[in-house]
C-alpha cells in the first residue's frame, strides 16, 4: 500500500491540500463585497483611472493621476503592471462585473494559488517532488504582526491591501528559478525574462531583489564556469533592461521630483536592525506571530538536515542557503550595514523593512527541502518510526493550520460587520456620490488623520470616509495613500482653521458630521441623514499669485521651506515664490534668490509685502479633461498663473496658443508669467516622446524571445528537422562504407 504512495503523488496532494485550505477559508475576499480601507484604495482608484485613460487613447502607463495627491504622474515612478493589466482587463468585463470585483477575484486567485507557483519553482530548481510539495503546504501559513512580507495579513481586506507586492510574490519565485536554468542549464531567455519583467513592473522592491539575487548565483560557479555563467547573467539582466526601459529611464531621469517622506516612520527605509530581527526569529515574530512557533521550528529544523547531511554540497541547496541568509543581513538595514546600503545602487531611497520577503521565500523553501532530506533518512526505519515522524509533524504544524484559520474567519466576520454597516448608510453614500457630482469640480476634504479623518464619526463601519470619496472616483484632499509628490509632506500640515488654506489647495465642498459645529466660513449646502455637505469659496483650480523669490536646494531639503512658507503670511498674501531643484537656480528671474537651508522665519517675514497688492485679475472660466487643464482669466498687472496641482516636467503650457515654459512654485504647484490682459492657457501633461517607443521596443524584445523559446523550438522538432537528421545519418553510413 504504501509502495503506491509515490513522492509525486504526495506532493501533489500537499499542494492540493494547501490550494484547498487556502480557497476555502479565503472565500470571503470575492464573495463578501464591501469598500476597502487598506492600500487597496489607492490601487484600484489608480487601475479605475488607467481604465478610462485607455478608453481615452491616452498611454495609460503614465498619465496624470488627478483623484489624490493633489494630482500626480503616478506610474511614471509608481510599479504599475497589475494596475495596467486589470484596467485592459476590465475593457472586456465591465459589462458583467465592476473593476473592484475583478481586483477581488485577482486577488483571490494569486493567494489561492501562491502554494501552486512555490511547488512549479521548486521543481524548476530541480528539487525533488516532496520538497517542492512540503514547502508548497506552509508556503501560506506565514503569520507576522504587519511586517508587509509574505505573510497573507499583507493582502487581505483586513490586512495592508499590497496587490502589486502580491503579484510580485507570485512571480518572484518562478523568476529566480528561470533565471537558474538559464545561467546553469543554459535555457531559453524567455521565461527568465518575462517572470523578471512582472516582478520589476509589479513591485521596485521585489524586482531589485530579483536583480541582486540573479548575482547570487555567480558565487555557484566554479572557475571554468564562471566567465560563461557571467556572459549568461549579464545578457539576462540586459533583457530585462531592454523589456522595462519605458519605465526605469524615465524615473531616473524626473527622479528629482520625487519625494521621500518625512513623515513615513524611519524604520520603513532602515529596517529594524540585527539585535532586533534576529530576537523576533528566534522568538518565532517572524514567522509564528501570535501562535505557537511551529514554522520556526521547523526553519531551524531544516537548517539542521541540510546540514547535517551536508546537503549544502549541492548548487541548489547551497543557493538556497546563500539567498536565505544573504537576504536575511541585508534584512537587517542601515542599523547594521550603513556603509554597505550607502555603496549598494538605488538603495537610499528603498524600504529595506520590505526585504523580509526575500527572507520568507527562502525559509519557505528551505523547510520544504529540509523536511524532504528527514524524510528520505527516515525511510529506512520501521513503520512505527515514520508514523511517529509524521505524526510529530502534524502536531508541529496544526496550530498554523488553527491560527490561519481563525485569522481568515475573523477577516470574514469584519468584512461582514463592514457590508452591513455600508448597507445600512448606502442611501446616503449614494446621495454624497450624486451631490459632489454634480457640483462645479473641486476636491473634498473629510478630515485628516491627524485632526478628525480617524474619529468614529467620521468612519462608516471601519472605512474611513477618507478612504470612502476616491472609491466613489471623488478628487478629494485626505489620507496620503502615496508620498511621492515633493508637495504631499507639505501639505499634511493643513489647518482646517485657515479660510485661505482652502483656497491654497482648492477644498471647495467639507462634509461634517452633524453634530459637528461648522467654522463661521462655511456655507451650509445640503443636509444629508448623518453629514452636513458645506461650501468654502475658492478660485477653483487656478489663481493669480505673485512671486518675490526664488528658493533653490536639494531635493531632500525641500520640506523645511515650504512648511515654514506655509505657516506664514505669505500663504494668505498669495506670494508663492519659485522653487527649483538644484545647487543653483537655472534662472533668477530677477529676483531674490535664496537656498532652502537659508529660509527661515525672518526671510519670510522680509518677503511679505508692506502694502496690499492691488488686485491681479480673476478666474473666469475652467475647464478639467484627461491629462489637461484648461482657463480663462484676466490680469490687472504682472502675475503668475498658478495651476493647484503638483510641479512635474512633463507639464506642457500654451499661453494664448504660445509654448511658455512652466516654473514650480511653493508648496510645489505649477505656474506660468503672465502680463495684463485676458488670456487662456492650456496646461497638459504629456510623457516623454520616447515613453511609448521603448514600450514598443519591449514587447518585442520579448516577442523575439518568445519565438526563440517557443516557435523556434517546435520548428527544430518538426519532421523536416528529422528528415534532414536521417539524410545526414544516412549520407555518414554511406561516407564510411565508403
Amino acid at each position: 500500500m504504501l509502495k503506491e504512495i509515490t513522492p509525486k503523488k504526495t506532493a501533489l496532494a500537499l499542494v492540493i491540500l494547501a490550494v484547498v485550505f487556502n480557497a476555502v477559508f479565503l472565500w470571503s475576499e470575492i464573495s463578501i463585497s464591501t469598500f476597502n480601507l487598506n492600500d487597496e484604495v489607492l490601487h484600484q482608484a489608480a487601475a479605475k483611472a488607467a481604465s478610462s485613460v485607455l478608453k481615452e487613447g491616452f498611454d495609460l502607463t503614465d498619465f496624470w493621476f488627478s483623484k489624490i495627491e493633489l494630482g500626480f504622474p503616478l506610474f511614471h515612478y509608481y510599479q504599475h503592471l497589475p494596475q495596467i493589466t486589470l484596467a485592459a482587463i476590465n475593457q472586456l468585463t465591465s459589462l458583467f462585473f465592476p473593476l473592484s470585483q475583478l481586483f477581488d477575484l485577482f486577488r483571490y486567485l494569486l493567494l489561492v494559488l501562491f502554494p501552486l507557483s512555490i511547488f512549479l519553482a521548486m521543481r524548476r530548481f530541480g528539487f525533488d517532488y516532496l520538497a517542492a510539495g512540503l514547502a508548497a503546504l506552509i508556503s501560506s501559513l506565514l503569520s507576522t504582526n504587519g511586517l508587509f512580507g509574505l505573510d497573507y495579513g499583507s493582502y487581505i481586506w483586513r490586512g495592508s491591501g499590497l496587490h502589486t507586492q502580491l503579484w510580485a510574490m507570485f512571480f518572484l519565485p518562478l523568476a529566480l528559478a528561470e533565471i537558474y536554468r538559464v545561467i546553469f542549464q543554459k535555457n531559453k531567455f524567455f521565461l527568465a525574462v518575462l517572470f523578471s519583467a512582472i516582478v520589476f513592473l509589479s513591485n521596485v522592491v521585489y524586482g531589485y531583489i530579483l536583480l541582486l539575487s540573479t548575482v547570487l548565483f555567480l558565487l555557484l560557479a566554479s572557475k571554468k564556469e564562471i566567465v560563461p555563467i557571467l556572459k549568461r547573467a549579464a545578457l539576462l539582466l540586459f533583457l530585462l533592461a531592454l523589456v522595462a526601459s519605458y519605465f526605469w529611464l524615465p524615473f531616473l531621469l524626473d527622479k528629482n521630483y520625487l519625494n521621500r517622506s518625512v513623515w513615513e516612520p524611519a524604520f520603513k527605509y532602515d529596517s529594524f536592525g540585527a539585535k532586533k530581527i534576529l530576537s523576533d526569529l528566534f522568538t518565532g515574530q517572524i514567522f509564528d506571530y501570535g501562535r505557537i512557533p511551529s514554522l520556526t521550528i521547523l526553519f531551524f529544523l531544516s537548517l539542521i538536515v541540510i546540514v547535517v547531511l551536508k546537503r549544502y554540497r549541492q548548487a541548489k541547496c547551497r543557493f538556497l542557503l546563500i539567498f536565505t541568509f544573504f537576504w536575511l543581513l541585508l534584512y537587517f538595514g542601515r542599523p547594521t550595514w550603513d556603509g554597505i546600503f550607502s555603496i549598494l545602487p538605488f538603495s537610499q531611497d528603498l524600504h529595506l523593512h520590505r526585504l523580509i520577503g526575500a527572507f520568507h521565500l527562502g525559509a519557505i523553501m528551505i523547510i520544504g527541502v529540509g523536511l524532504s532530506l528527514a524524510w528520505q533518512y527516515l525511510k529506512k526505519y520501521p513503520l512505527k518510526i515514520l508514523t511517529a515522524a509524521g505524526f510529530i509533524f502534524l502536531a508541529i504544524l496544526a496550530p498554523s493550520l488553527i491560527e490561519r484559520a481563525k485569522f481568515y474567519q475573523q477577516n470574514s466576520q469584519w468584512k461582514i460587520e463592514s457590508q452591513k454597516a455600508i448597507f445600512s448608510q448606502e442611501k446616503e453614500i449614494s446621495e454624497i456620490k450624486k451631490t459632489l457630482k454634480d457640483l462645479l469640480p473641486s476636491r473634498v476634504y473629510v478630515g485628516l488623520p491627524a485632526d478628525f479623518g480617524d474619529d468614529p464619526a467620521y468612519k462608516i463601519g471601519s472605512v474611513p470616509l477618507y478612504s470612502l470619496l476616491p472609491q466613489l472616483d471623488i478628487e478629494s484632499f485626505g489620507y496620503a495613500f502615496f508620498a511621492l509628490p515633493l508637495s504631499t509632506d507639505v501639505r499634511l500640515h493643513f489647518d482646517n482653521g485657515k479660510l485661505e488654506q482652502y483656497n491654497l489647495f482648492n477644498i471647495r465642498y467639507i462634509l461634517l458630521h452633524k453634530t459637528w459645529t461648522a467654522p463661521p466660513f462655511y456655507f451650509k449646502m445640503k443636509e444629508l441623514e448623518n453629514y452636513v455637505l458645506y461650501e468654502v469659496p475658492t478660485t477653483g483650480y487656478f489663481d493669480l499669485v505673485d512671486v518675490p523669490a526664488v528658493f533653490y536646494g536639494k531635493k531632500n531639503d525641500f520640506y523645511s521651506p515650504n512648511s515654514k512658507w506655509l505657516f506664514s503670511s505669505l500663504p494668505q498674501l498669495k506670494q508663492h515664490p519659485i522653487l527649483e531643484i538644484g545647487k543653483e537656480p537655472k534662472e533668477t528671474f530677477n529676483l531674490p534668490t535664496i537656498p532652502f537651508s537659508k529660509v527661515d522665519e525672518k526671510v519670510l517675514l522680509d518677503l511679505a509685502p508692506t502694502k496690499d497688492a492691488t488686485e491681479r485679475g480673476g478666474i473666469l472660466n475652467e475647464r478639467m479633461e484627461t491629462n489637461q487643464y484648461w482657463t480663462q482669466f484676466f490680469v490687472n498687472h504682472d502675475c503668475y498663473l498658478m495651476l493647484k496641482t503638483n510641479y512635474h516636467p512633463g507639464w506642457q503650457v500654451s499661453l494664448d496658443y504660445q509654448k511658455v515654459e512652466p516654473v514650480m512654485l511653493a508648496p510645489g504647484f505649477i505656474g506660468i508669467k503672465v502680463t495684463p490682459g485676458v488670456h487662456q492657457a492650456l496646461f497638459s501633461y504629456q510623457p516623454s516622446n520616447w515613453r511609448f517607443p521603448l514600450l514598443l521596443f519591449g514587447i518585442f524584445i520579448l516577442l523575439i524571445l518568445f519565438y526563440d523559446y517557443s516557435i523556434k523550438h517546435w520548428l527544430e522538432g518538426s519532421k523536416v528537422v528529422k528528415l534532414k537528421n536521417k539524410l545526414k545519418q544516412k549520407v555518414a553510413f554511406l561516407k564510411f562504407l565508403n
